[in-house]
């Protein structure tokens, strides 16, 4: 049985206790007054007014007691276990030294495909063994509650490295849950800071980059909760610095055979003056709602570097959707542009679509407003997820940049059958192409035959630092001179 069950169980058995005394104190001297008096009760109207309002408070109270009982409930509806807010007062008052958290990533297709009653067994099923298999190994110091959807939080009193040992195994034995596949991600963090919200959100920011990944590679050291709190830190310092690497990756144009757009890729400069890459800064920033200001300071780098070098360079850029979603930063992006004086057909700003967003045409105009401006679109990843077509479908874009799978293997002949038939496409609506992670004289050749516009990867060139970049295409900058 859950540890939460049991819990609920001994709860509503001290709350029936609570119900039940003075329940019984009352018929008692009900009795006593009815049958044990010397002097027979008269049934007068004001004893009966008497006896009805005794009845109606103890019926009232006894319902007031059950739905109680029934809002307070420590478990989640759907699976039994604790729901997040009974979860996190355990965490709380008990400290364990573990977190973990799973996640069966394909919920969503498994609701379309079999309906939410079969999705929400396979999510109880997953609870009971998760118990069975995991948990009781661990014994009554174990916890399990639902944050929210497919995503389930543990807290164990037990070394991470055990307990992460344990999740991967269960992953490995349970790859289908009644009758159906399950796609699961998990995290285990080791809970040693004082704020136990601060610790969970760390933990999600570790599901989020690890998400996608196969569960049965090799495990990665299991992070500290004090350690990412330092490094949380160090990145909203970072930003308040405006402490930024940036680094340009040269796209070789195969028909001039001159690069004359840069890819640029930004990383955070801690204090000490390491980098700190996207994938560990970008959840950060979007938990603490600071996106907005981190692709405005992206903006300034760009413009900064862009009146450095030839009007003939381009900059490719990315910034987030959820940013130009938003009036205010669309303007905020125009003033700084006019500003600045760089010609916006210059801008390539990069947009990796994960999956097709609600309200759909507010984006869309949103976006035609930076095309009209003269800034240039470019759908990144393209082929990567259905939303690429989707967007597509709707938006003339200037460029795409394909996805890495199709120069991974592109002398697979059905590989190659797709590409061309995309590249074809692309030329039909009149879209500049660029194909990623080109590394050799044989995929260049094969590329110019498809009628790619564009490479990027060794074969394009070396990746260049700031003051490489802007000494190779201003050669007239003093020395010395620094951004």
């Amino acid at each position: 049985m859950l540890q939460s069950v049991r819990e609920e169980r001994s709860r509503h058995f001290k709350l029936a206790l609570r119900i039940g005394i003075p329940v019984v104190i009352f018929i008692f001297l009900l009795v006593y007054a009815l049958f044990f008096r010397e002097e027979k009760l008269r049934l007068t109207t004001e004893t009966v007014v008497v006896l009805a309002g005794m009845v109606f408070a103890i019926v009232y109270f006894i319902f007031f007691a059950l739905e109680l009982s029934r809002q307070e409930t420590l478990l989640d509806r759907i699976t039994g276990s604790y729901h997040y807010d009974s979860f996190h007062d355990r965490v709380l008052r008990h400290r364990p030294r573990t977190l973990a958290v799973l996640k069966i990533s394909n919920l969503s297709v498994i609701n379309e495909t079999y309906g939410v009653n079969k999705a929400d067994r396979i999510l109880k099923e997953l609870v009971r063994i998760l118990n069975d298999e995991v948990l009781q190994r661990f014994g009554h110091r174990a916890w399990i509650g639902r944050k929210n959807g497919a995503e389930f939080l543990l807290a164990v009193e037990e070394e991470p490295e055990k307990v992460q040992e344990e999740l991967s195994r269960f992953f490995r034995a349970h790859p289908h849950l009644e009758g159906v596949e399950i796609h699961g991600s998990y995290a285990v963090i080791r809970n040693n800071i004082e704020d136990p919200d601060k610790a969970i959100e760390q933990l999600r920011d570790l599901l989020a980059q690890r998400e996608g990944g196969a569960v049965t590679v090799p495990e990665e050291k299991v992070s500290d909760a004090r350690q990412l709190s330092e490094e949380e830190q160090a990145v909203i310092d970072a930003l308040e610095r405006r402490d930024l690497f940036v680094q340009f990756r040269p796209l070789l144009n195969l028909e001039t055979q001159r690069c004359d757009i840069y890819e640029i890729a930004v990383k955070m400069k801690a204090l000490d003056g390491s980098s700190i890459a996207p994938k560990a800064f970008l959840p950060i920033i979007n938990r603490h709602n600071l996106g907005e200001i981190y692709d405005l300071l992206i903006l300034d780098r760009v413009l900064e570097n862009a009146k450095l070098v030839d009007e003939e360079i381009s900059l490719c850029f990315n910034l987030s959707p959820f940013s130009l979603r938003k009036d205010q930063f669309l303007e905020a992006f125009f003033d700084k542009l006019k500003v600045s004086g760089v010609t916006p057909h210059r801008l390539i700003v990069e947009l990796y679509e994960r999956r097709r967003h609600h309200q759909l045409e507010e984006y869309l105009k949103r976006l035609k407003m930076l095309k009209h401006s003269g800034v240039r679109l470019c759908l990144d990843n393209f082929g990567s997820s259905n939303a690429s077509m989707e967007y597509l479908r709707y938006f003339p874009f200037d460029m795409i940049e394909f996805d890495r799978e199709y120069t991974f293997d592109l002398e697979s002949g059905k590989n190659a059958s797709i590409f061309r038939s995309f590249i074809a496409m692309a030329k039909e609506m009149k879209i500049l192409t660029a194909a990623k992670w080109v590394d050799n004289r044989q995929k260049v050749a094969l590329l110019r035959e498809f009628g790619v516009d564009y490479i990027q990867g060794y074969a394009a060139g070396k990746v260049l630092k700031e003051e490489e970049f802007i000494a190779l295409h201003n050669p007239y900058q003093p020395e010395g001179d620094s951004v």
